[in-house]
């Protein structure tokens, strides 16, 4: 069940420089928090640079002074002095986090989801949406991690700076042995920086498997659980969670435990400083409080080197998730409104397709040369088998895909030189699979029209006959409903969808299969509203029941994206063609006959 998530292969698209560039860009805004983070880090370096220099002059003192309780004094107060510069340095530099990293998580995140709602369903099509949630939630935190990142580098940088100036003002020569593990540690560092990306990418992948594996599993669960399948769900999203722990383990192996050999090197280094010193030392040219300062400060070098040379792989590990979002952020949305798109008021309903061509992605053609016309006001029904091009129909009409040639007209306007949200407001469409929001019901009615009146919103629930639904509820119209509906029955989702539609007052109306998943008795009481909302309204409805059939103006019959037949029910029977085969297949069984 879940190969297909594990086997998605990941192509890359940006190269380190342009992530980076992007990266720098994103971060401008904040540049004044990246500073005084900088700043605050490189005061408290300076706090504790003196440390060393005091304990160093103690030492010395030590030996040539016999109050000693004076110095032990100095040095105690020197401390606290210096410990609470410390502190305050480190609460500014909190703050100033909390004052600029959630705001840049906020702002990223918005961003991506902005993106999203741009797109057509094309695009959804392509992404799961556990997949989708995990750009939004786990790889935006991920990459919110490293924005922290540049200022301690930038921290870091100065520490290193001022500590050797230090050592080299303490000891010329033991600073320079210091210095040489430097390309050292800068060589391991471009070392990993590539493989650091290269076991980001899986790791990334990994979450997002668990993601989809989760959310399908949930959506899915009573499918697996009327077909007993829970253990063998179990066990596919096993091999996923594995797949997982070993991404996991091998970012980890990369990021964090080569930083013993860091400290390996420093360690070596100092053994040979230490060494050195003594030998300086007894040739008199050294004190012992010298070298001891000397020590102290090359613990204060050799830590910021050693995080900044984890600097590059923290860095793409932060990248790889950037790379995850910009796949979102720099998609384009194939569904576009011309630049100088009009907004239209109240449509009268007039609906031409001329000579139309669409197909999916690079799949086959679904229409070539596809003509259409509808009158204002007309009920028009479409039936065929499956795979016929009946929803893929509605989904042009609807601007949920872009057709490659030909155009789609409204009231003689190209659907493309309207706004977007002034054309969709001129329609509604219900579809088979019902989607109610959690929320209450009265939230779900009014979706499409939320400052609908308290009239409007009674008017629209009286014509689906919603009142005998709502007055059973526990807390009537403000009864909350669960994700996708939960709660209700499919009859009574689909009621409620209904009553969305009327309230919206569409001039178009698509109704797609819409009260196939409801019982008659349920489908005579839609069925009644529907002719009243369809009134003085262009209507096309893709036709699963015969009650539908019967109330067409017109019936179309499509099969492979073309129209074979069109009539009226009694015409196209007795024509005895493709209709009248359709019709002892799906609709005769319905008559009351």
């Amino acid at each position: 069940m879940y190969r297909s998530i594990i086997k998605e292969k990941h192509n890359r698209r940006y190269s380190d420089r342009e992530l980076f560039s992007r990266y720098i860009k994103r971060l401008a805004p904040f540049r004044k928090n990246i500073l005084l983070v900088a700043l605050f880090i490189f005061l408290t370096t300076i706090a504790e640079s003196i440390g060393p220099l005091v304990v160093g002059f103690v030492v010395d003192q030590l030996a040539i002074l016999s109050n000693q309780f004076g110095l032990m004094l100095f040095l105690t107060l020197s401390y606290i002095f210096l410990s609470t510069i410390q502190w305050i340095m480190f609460f500014l530099r909190r703050r100033e986090y909390g004052k600029f990293v959630p705001f840049f998580l906020e702002y990223l995140r918005m961003d991506i989801f902005e993106k999203l709602q741009e797109q057509d369903i094309s695009f959804f099509d392509k992404y799961q949406s556990g997949a989708l949630n995990t750009r939004v939630s786990n790889d935006a935190l991920d990459f919110g991690d490293i924005t922290s990142l540049i200022s301690e580098t930038i921290g870091n940088f100065l520490i290193s700076i001022l500590t050797f100036t230090i050592l080299a003002l303490l000891n010329l020569f033991l600073a320079l042995i210091a210095l040489i593990t430097v390309p050292i540690v800068l060589f391991l560092m471009f070392s990993l920086r590539r493989l650091a990306r290269l076991v980001s990418r899986p790791y990334r992948k990994a979450i997002e498997n668990v993601n989809n594996a989760m959310v399908e599993s949930i959506e899915g669960i009573h499918v697996s659980k009327s077909y007993g399948q829970e253990s063998t769900i179990l066990n596919q999203f096993s091999d996923i969670n594995k797949d997982y722990f070993r991404a996991t383990f091998k970012l980890t192996a990369v990021t964090h435990l080569w930083r013993h050999i860091l400290n390996l090197i420093a360690s070596i280094t100092i053994l040979i400083i230490i060494f050195y010193g003594a030998q300086i030392f007894l040739e008199g040219y050294l004190t012992a409080g010298t070298i001891f300062t000397f020590i102290l400060y090359l613990q204060s070098f050799f830590r910021p080197i050693i995080v900044l040379a984890t600097f590059f792989p923290q860095l793409s590990t932060g990248m790889a998730a950037y790379e995850r979002i910009l796949e979102i952020l720099d998609s384009k949305p194939l569904v576009k409104q011309h630049p100088n798109a009009i907004q239209v008021g109240e449509l009268e309903g007039k609906i031409e397709f001329e000579n139309v061509n669409f197909r999916y992605g690079n799949d086959h053609w679904v229409f070539k040369d596809f003509n259409l016309k509808v009158r204002r006001g007309e009920k028009l029904a479409i039936v065929g088998h499956t795979g016929a091009g009946k929803t893929s129909l509605v989904s042009l009409l609807a601007r949920f895909y872009e057709f490659q040639g030909g155009t789609i007209k409204i009231d003689d306007i190209d659907i493309r030189n309207m706004t977007l949200d002034s054309y969709r407001r001129n329609i509604a469409m219900v579809q088979q699979e019902i989607f109610l929001f959690s929320g209450t019901l009265e939230e779900n009615i009014r979706y499409g029209k939320s400052n609908a009146s308290k009239e409007e919103l009674e008017r629209a629930i009286r014509a689906v006959h919603a009142e005998e639904i709502i007055k059973y509820l526990p807390d009537g119209i403000k009864t909350r409903v669960g994700e996708r509906g939960k709660g209700l029955s499919m009859g009574q989702q689909q009621i409620i969808s209904f009553a969305r539609a009327i309230l919206s007052n569409p001039k178009i109306l698509i109704l797609d299969e819409a009260t196939s998943s409801v019982d008659a008795y349920t489908e005579a009481i839609i069925q009644e509203a529907l002719e009243k909302l369809m009134l003085n309204r262009t209507s096309i409805i893709i036709a699963h029941r015969l009650s539908t059939v019967l109330n067409a103006d017109r019936i179309i019959v499509m099969d492979h994206g073309d129209i074979v037949e069109e009539g009226t029910h009694k015409s196209l029977l007795a024509h005895n063609g493709k209709y009248a085969q359709l019709y002892k297949q799906y609709f005769e069984h319905q008559s009351l006959k």
